[in-house]
């Protein structure tokens, strides 16, 4: 890799570590569905920034988006982010920690369901480190900081991980067939439209535009989102922006555990480098 690509995976590193560090204030203050609620604004305020620059790859190919059956899974990722953003909130007012440890466990499931039902031919080793993330998530459940978890944050931790692990499936599906910026446009359309049903209030409207929490969580998801994307195809190879991605996991944990007194600094660390060592040949190896 050049300079410059470690400089741009080390942004994304830290902007991905930032969003649970971030949102962890604001599900002290708010209720957990304020939190989609503000998600999906901010995500709504970024598409209108670069649709002038951007724009041109929805309406170019509008006719194609709209009548393609692949709109339905990004309808199906806007409406289930929604919750999934909910729940994991749910989980990370109790243990950041856990809010994140559970992408793992998202990764190799996506993977093992990609290989399945799509074919992607996943070899001994990459079975293995599918199988050595459901014996660490086992762990870590009993071991790790998900141990303390209330019986509603350990449930809010499978479904997430379950919707999150769909995601891999989702895009994998959708953008090769309408676009990155037609799929995030309508994905985070439609999750707006949820909140909207739920009810955003004036003062909702209010805290979400002068909350000091809420505009620094808010501004971080929808700037790392597009960065992420920008990253993955025109700068980075997918699978190494997921390894950075997925390297941001031992600095929250280490955070959490000083911050927050999450288990001891060494679990913490422990879980989250075993964790890195699994992912790797997952993403790196063909």
């Amino acid at each position: 890799m050049t300079l410059f690509q470690i400089v741009v995976g080390i942004i994304l590193l830290l902007s991905w570590a930032a969003r649970p560090i971030l949102y962890r204030p604001v599900i002290k203050i708010f209720p957990p569905k304020m939190s989609p609620a503000f998600t999906s604004v901010w995500l709504v305020v970024a598409l209108i920034a670069t649709f002038p620059l951007l724009g041109h790859l929805l309406y170019n190919n509008l006719q194609l988006t709209l009548f393609s059956p692949f709109v339905f899974i990004s309808i199906y990722k806007g409406a289930t982010l929604f919750y999934l953003i909910e729940l994991q909130q749910i989980v990370n007012k109790e243990s950041t920690s856990s809010s994140v440890f559970l992408s793992f466990i998202a990764l190799a499931l996506g993977a093992l369901a990609n290989n399945v039902f799509f074919n992607e031919g996943l070899g001994a080793i990459k079975v293995l480190c599918i199988l050595g993330f459901g014996v660490l998530g086992i762990i870590f459940f009993i071991k790790g900081d998900a141990n303390r978890l209330p019986k509603r944050a350990k449930f809010a931790f499978v479904i997430v991980t379950i919707i999150m692990a769909s995601y891999t499936i989702s895009d994998h599906l959708a953008i090769p067939k309408i676009g990155w910026y037609p799929h995030l446009f309508i994905s985070s359309v439609v999750m707006f439209l949820f909140s909207l049903a739920y009810g955003i209030s004036k003062q909702d409207f209010k805290n979400i535009f002068l909350n000091k929490f809420i505009v620094y969580a808010g501004i971080c998801y929808a700037t790392s989102e597009f960065l992420v994307i920008y990253a993955s195809i025109n700068i980075l190879p997918v699978s190494i922006v997921a390894l950075f991605l997925r390297l941001s996991v031992p600095i929250v944990m280490i955070y959490s555990a000083i911050r927050y007194h999450e288990q001891s600094l060494k679990n913490q660390l422990l879980f989250g480098i075993c964790a890195i060592l699994l992912a790797v040949p997952i993403i790196l190896i063909k």
